[in-house]
């Protein structure tokens, strides 16, 4: 009998005040085994779309190597992987949703038209721009499409940048994405509103159906209580802009912001519900 052994998977959070570090195992549905974390000084990471992003270098790679040597010491990362997960704040991407006419694209047409998607939302020329899209819905049904192009775009030299830094730990970048797209793929929400503060700073997004539809980064600090007045907000907005409903508000965060964040949302008659920062690194690894 042959004995599979289970592959060790690696993701990386990266936020303004801690950086994270997740180790799961699985060759099909993956279970965390190990999830630490470092704190960082005011300024060592920046939430910016533009590089550079790292204030201090050293630090951030210390509290990640703390972690990582945490990992290894309680025999939970035993060999290096091939390729690791990087969470980032969405204040660093700009995301954007077009439904598509007729056929999936192929690639060069799918690259055209992500940045046909971003163009009014990037301060960045295309060609600094590093993009990636992905095509989400439920399909072809009949005559009609329910497929989305999903374009996700961060400069060319934030993106090294990243790279670079996963590099000194001797591993490789395999997938970048912000917080609000991996909490999303954690809750697996359905017609809801993800909103995060896993980077520091306030994100949200709101998925349909798994496609993402509206996508907010604030890059100044929004204290937990001010949610009282942007959640209102931003229901009229899907209301108004998008003629669709908010059915849950799901949060990604520290326990203490969590706790503020619920009563908001509760006063604004919106359900909610709750996805650890641990989840939703997990959900970087398997969205």
């Amino acid at each position: 009998m042959a004995i599979w052994r289970q592959k060790e998977r690696i993701a990386i959070g990266f936020g303004r005040d801690r950086v994270r570090v997740l180790v799961a195992r699985g060759n099909g549905s993956l279970e965390a085994v190990y999830s630490g974390q470092g704190s960082l000084p005011e300024g060592a990471l920046l939430d910016t779309l533009k590089a550079p992003v790292f204030g201090d270098r050293g630090v951030i790679l210390e509290a990640l190597r703390t972690c990582i040597a945490e990992a290894r010491h309680q025999g939970y990362l035993r060999r290096n992987p091939e390729l690791v997960s990087v969470v980032v704040p969405d204040g660093s991407v700009k995301l954007a949703s077009v439904p598509i006419q007729g056929p999936a694209p192929r690639r060069a047409e799918g690259d055209e038209m992500a940045r046909w998607a971003l163009r009014n939302l990037w301060p960045v020329p295309a060609e600094e721009t590093r993009t990636v899209w992905s095509i989400a819905g439920q399909g072809t049904n009949g005559e009609t499409s329910d497929e989305w192009l999903v374009s996700l775009g961060a400069q060319e030299a934030l993106v090294r940048e990243y790279e670079q830094l996963v590099q000194q730990l001797e591993w490789t970048v395999g997938r970048l994405v912000p917080w609000t797209m991996a909490a999303a793929a954690g809750a697996e929400p359905d017609s809801d509103l993800i909103v995060c503060d896993g980077a520091g700073t306030l994100a949200c997004l709101f998925e349909v159906q798994g496609v993402p539809r509206f996508h907010r980064a604030w890059r100044a600090r929004v204290p937990p209580e001010q949610l009282r007045q942007e959640l209102p907000r931003l229901e009229r907005y899907v209301n108004d802009r998008l003629a669709l409903s908010i059915g849950r508000v799901w949060l990604c965060g520290q326990d203490d912001w969590m706790e503020t964040a619920a009563a908001a949302a509760r006063e604004a008659k919106l359900e909610v519900s709750a996805v650890s920062p641990e989840v939703a690194l997990l959900g970087a690894l398997s969205g």
